[in-house]
Order: C-alpha cells, then sequence, then structure tokens
C-alpha cells in the first residue's frame, strides 16, 4: 500500500474515532475512556497492519524480481 492510500485510511480512522470521543463527551456519560481505548486499539491496528502489508510487499517484490532475472535466462538452465 503507497503512503498517500495509507494516509487517507489513518485520517479516515482518527476522523471516525474523533467523532465517537466528541459524541461521548458531549453524552455527559463516561465514555471517554472507552474512546481512548479503542483509539490505542485501532492505533496497534493500524501500526499492525502497516508492518504486515510491508512485509508481504517485500515478499512480493523479491519473488517479482527474481521472476525478472529468470526470464532472461535460457530454458533448462538453472536460475
Amino acid at each position: 500500500m503507497d503512503s498517500n492510500k495509507r494516509n487517507g485510511w489513518i485520517r479516515a480512522i482518527a476522523g471516525v474515532l474523533a467523532a465517537r470521543a466528541r459524541r461521548a463527551a458531549a453524552g455527559g456519560r463516561d465514555l471517554g475512556a472507552s474512546a481512548l481505548e479503542w483509539a490505542v486499539i485501532a492505533a496497534v491496528v493500524v501500526v499492525a497492519a502497516s508492518l504486515i502489508g510491508g512485509a508481504v510487499f517485500r515478499i512480493v517484490q523479491t519473488k517479482s524480481d527474481e521472476l525478472t532475472r529468470c526470464s532472461a535466462v535460457a530454458v533448462g538452465t538453472a536460475c
């Protein structure tokens, strides 16, 4: 995932969580801690997804580079 898409996704989640925090604060109920907990959980999920996505991207990129390199080798020879 490129950084523009990831940043847009992070901004969208942050907006949703901010709206939830505002609703909780306006309700007068003690939901502020709950909203903060959701924000922390969402941040952890975003970081984990970014790390996993980066690892998968590197694996796919490495295999793609190998395929490109091997495509120039004659059939039947080791690559």
